[in-house]
This record gives C-alpha cells, sequence and structure tokens, in this order.
C-alpha cells in the first residue's frame, strides 16, 4: 500500500469539505501569508481555466496525532512522523518561503508539542505567550521566535560539545558550536523544553546590560543580531555579569560589535565563535574574543557615517546621549525627553541650508560629524542660520534665558567646540569635533588609532 496519492478533486467539492469541517488546518500550519494581490492572481487563474498548482491533504490518524477531527475509516497506522515532516517542508517550500520557526513548529507538532502556542499563546488552550513577555520590555520587543531558537541552539550545541571532549573524542568527531540554520532545524524537542524559559531570562538580562550601556529604545540598537549571543552568554553568566571585571570585558566585547561593524550580514559563524570564546575570555581566559581582534575603526569612518541606520552611527549617538547630552531648548537631557515622549530627532549642527550657501557639499555636511541629537523644537528655532545666529536666539529666548558659559556647557555636553561654533568656523568645527568623537572615552579604550589628520577640501 502506497503512503501518498495524487488525485483530482474538483473545487466545489473542496471547498464544500472546507465549509463542513471536514478538510482542516493542522495546528503546526501558520497563518494567512497572501497578500490581496496573490489571492486576485488565483481567482484569475482558476476563472481561466490555469493550472495553480496542488493542494496536498493529510488523513489523520497513524504515529501523529493532531488537533482535528478525526475522518472515519481511515488506518490508524498508515501516517509516520518522518512522512508527516518531509512532505509539509517539501511541498511548503514554494511561493511564500516557510521560516525556521514554522518548520520546527510542524516537526515538534509531529511529537504532540505545539510551539506556536508556545510562542504566540492560545486563550482556547490556556497557554500564555512568551512572544507577550518579551515585548513587556522595550528592547526586546522585535526579538523573533527564530532568535529563541538560535540562542537555544547555541547552548544545546555548546553542551553537546563538551560532552564530546569528555568522552575523549577528538578532531572532526567533535561536533561544533553552532547557530547555522541547518542545526536550528535540528534542534531536539528535549533540548527547547529544558533551554527556553532560561533562556528567556538570558534575553531580559541582556536587556538590563543594554540599558546600563544607555540604550532606552529598540530603534537605538546597532544589530538585532547581537542580541542572540548576548543573550546565551547571560543564560550560562547568571547574575555574574554584574562582577565589575566580567562587566568591563562584556562590554568591550559588545562596543567591538558594534563600532568595528562586525554583525551586519550573515553572522551565524561570529554569533558560534563569540559564544565560546567570550565565555572563554569572562572565565579567566587569556585569547582575545575573534570580535575584540577583529574590531577596527579608522577615524576617517567618522566622515563618511551619514546614514542613522548604520550601527556605528547608533552607537556614536548613544555614546554621546550617554554622557548626558541635553537639549539646547527644553530643560532635560536627551534621553530622559525621549522616554517623556518628546519630539526627538538627530539634527544639524550647521544648518543645511547655510553649508548650501557656502557651498559646502553634503557628503561633508550630512557625516554624523555635524549631527547631534536635539528637539525638534530646538531644530525649529535654530532654521537654517548660521550657528553664531541661531545661538544668539535660543539664548535670549525669554523662557530659556543662558549666559554664553551655561550654553557652552550644553555644547560641550554634545563634544561640541563651543568657540569655532560661535565664530561660524566650519572647517576648524569639523576637525575640532572630529577629534573629539574619536577620543572620546570608550572610542579611546576600545580602539588603538593613528593620527592623520584630514584636511577639508570642496
Amino acid at each position: 500500500m502506497t503512503t501518498f496519492d495524487s488525485t483530482k478533486r474538483s473545487l466545489p467539492e473542496l471547498l464544500k469539505d472546507i465549509t463542513t469541517g471536514k478538510t482542516q488546518l493542522p495546528d503546526f500550519q501558520r497563518g494567512w501569508v497572501w497578500d490581496d494581490d496573490h489571492v486576485q492572481s488565483l481567482l484569475v487563474s482558476i476563472a481561466r481555466s490555469f493550472p495553480v498548482g496542488a493542494v496536498m491533504l493529510m488523513e489523520t490518524g497513524g504515529e501523529v496525532r493532531f488537533e482535528t477531527r478525526p475522518v472515519e475509516g481511515i488506518d490508524p497506522d498508515s501516517v509516520t512522523k518522518e512522512a508527516v515532516c518531509l512532505v509539509f517542508e517539501k511541498v511548503n517550500t514554494g511561493g511564500v518561503q516557510l521560516s525556521v520557526f514554522e518548520l520546527i513548529t510542524a516537526s515538534y507538532a509531529a511529537e504532540g508539542y505545539n510551539l506556536r502556542d508556545d510562542w504566540f499563546g492560545s486563550d482556547i488552550r490556556d497557554v500564555p505567550s512568551r512572544k507577550a513577555r518579551f515585548e513587556e520590555h522595550e528592547l526586546l520587543r522585535d526579538v523573533q521566535s527564530t532568535d529563541l531558537l538560535q540562542a537555544i541552539t547555541l547552548l544545546q550545541t555548546r553542551e553537546r560539545k563538551l560532552e564530546d571532549l569528555k568522552a575523549g573524542k577528538m578532531g572532526k568527531q567533535v561536533r561544533p558550536v553552532s547557530a547555522k540554520r541547518a542545526s536550528v532545524l535540528d534542534l531536539p524537542l528535549d533540548a527547547y523544553r529544558r533551554w527556553a524559559d532560561v533562556v528567556e531570562k538570558g534575553f531580559v538580562e541582556a536587556a538590563y546590560f543594554l540599558k546600563g550601556e544607555c540604550f532606552f529604545s529598540r530603534r537605538e540598537l546597532p544589530y538585532a543580531t547581537q542580541l542572540v549571543p548576548l543573550a546565551g552568554v547571560m543564560t550560562l553568566l547568571g547574575n555574574r555579569w554584574r562582577e565589575p571585571r566580567i562587566h568591563t570585558k562584556l562590554s568591550r566585547w559588545f562596543w567591538s560589535g558594534v563600532l568595528g561593524e562586525l554583525y551586519g550580514g550573515s553572522v551565524d559563524t561570529r554569533i558560534a565563535l563569540d559564544l565560546e570564546e567570550l565565555m572563554d575570555w569572562l572565565n579567566d581566559g587569556t585569547e582575545l574574543p575573534r570580535t575584540v581582534i577583529d574590531a577596527s575603526f579608522d577615524p576617517t569612518r567618522l566622515e563618511s557615517l551619514r546614514s542613522r541606520n548604520s550601527a556605528a552611527y547608533k552607537g556614536i549617538n548613544v555614546l554621546i546621549l550617554r554622557k548626558g547630552a541635553e537639549d539646547f531648548f527644553w530643560k532635560g537631557n536627551i534621553q530622559a525627553l525621549d522616554q517623556q515622549g518628546v519630539e526627538l530627532d538627530i539634527h544639524h549642527i550647521f544648518p543645511r541650508t547655510w553649508c548650501e550657501a557656502q557651498s559646502i557639499p553634503p557628503r561633508v555636511y550630512d557625516s554624523i560629524i555635524n549631527k547631534t541629537p536635539i528637539s525638534a523644537r530646538t531644530n525649529r528655532m535654530i532654521g537654517g542660520d548660521a550657528p553664531s545666529v541661531y545661538l544668539a536666539r535660543l539664548q535670549d529666548h525669554k523662557q530659556v534665558q543662558l549666559d554664553d558659559a551655561a550654553m557652552n556647557t550644553l555644547l560641550e555636553g554634545h563634544r561640541i567646540p563651543a568657540a569655532t561654533l560661535r565664530a561660524d568656523d566650519f572647517d576648524a568645527f569639523y576637525q575640532q569635533r572630529k577629534h573629539r568623537l574619536r577620543t572620546g572615552e570608550l572610542l579611546a579604550t576600545t580602539f588603538h588609532f593613528t593620527s592623520h589628520p584630514s584636511r577639508l577640501c570642496y
């Protein structure tokens, strides 16, 4: 008897079975993903009698038990778990590609575990949502199910490697620590159940660490990918990450990844290496993690940082904010105002209109050297005027009333050289602020620079 059968059924018959409940979706099937264009194209194809592909139907029963109404008269031993998982992956890889989470959901469903309920929750089955718990933390609101699975896979494969070494295995006999897709798809259900709750706590500890580094909103985070190894390390460390010596090393590793721009693109290999090497280093090892070794920051990179979406741009902006940079108009530091809902953004210090009038090219005036976070109210008061003009206007405002010394203190909090700004000397300001940014506390201690000042040429 063959396990699979290919047959033709009419569309009205299929629709009737769906409406009567004879044909249902298994719990592991993902939710609706088609947009209106996909639906419209399907209807047009049906109306014109074009081929529209196949519909896979699985009879209930056998080794696998899904939460769906059984069909009468079916041999309960006719379907195996392996067949379910293989066919589900092969058939569903057309169209909108399945995610790792969706494939593992199908695999775990064949073992009687509902991964969708664990992540999204279920009111019907009274299962709390893990995703909702992540969203209680601002910095974890965009954590995906695949991030959790990848972090668990890191720890499960690390545990497996340690067991191989303990058993005396050598060379290729030792299975590696891995965060690759194939390894995540091989994650056993028992490993997921054992690690899921503690890794969730690891992500929460990672959020606490990031707050300590002065990241308070999700949009400020340079790399979502760096959260995975960070959460894995936090899971293994527990409260030890708060120890000064360990915290210093952890901070150096984190900022090396950010300012060295090492966590963009495909980073599965780096994630696995960092978990191993960082843990060894934190546990009194002498070898630096690869990310710390690979990190470099050319001072001229400051001149080309123009996109606020780049990791280094976000990182440097937070380094400015963590020193308590305050707004030029509203009373309060920028991060406190941000948490209060005050409209903020990163704006030009020498306004664009003024720079263009001086024939300064966008590649120069749009760099991070000429930008700083301020409120929308301050930016409107700055307008397109020269600094000497808008500073006087800000200081003389009846609700501000600051003398030069007080305003200079605010400027210095943004690493802005007050004298050259007041003199409207863009070239001197540019060189001085670049020097101040690259010699800031964290940049100076994380990287070693060679001094080679550049000359502005328009």
